[in-house]
């Protein structure tokens, strides 16, 4: 039972985890933020999105190599 609940609390504090919010400040180039913009502009999404599933996804590609 022990490692049941190990996993069900490490799962609650991983959604914690996520579910915070840090804000950050990043300075692009005004070339850099055209093109998200068209980019974002062409999924239907806001650029703040995109920078965000941009990042996830890198850092997640990364998780994986490192494995």
């Amino acid at each position: 039972m022990k490692s049941k609940d190990n996993f069900e609390r490490s799962v609650s504090d991983s959604e914690t985890y996520k579910r915070e919010i840090k804000r950050v400040n990043v300075d692009f180039p005004v070339w850099m933020v055209k093109e998200m913009d068209e980019k974002a502009g062409r999924l239907g999404i806001s650029r703040q999105a995109l920078v965000k599933f941009w990042i996830s996804d890198c850092l997640r590609s990364e998780n994986k190599l490192a494995l």
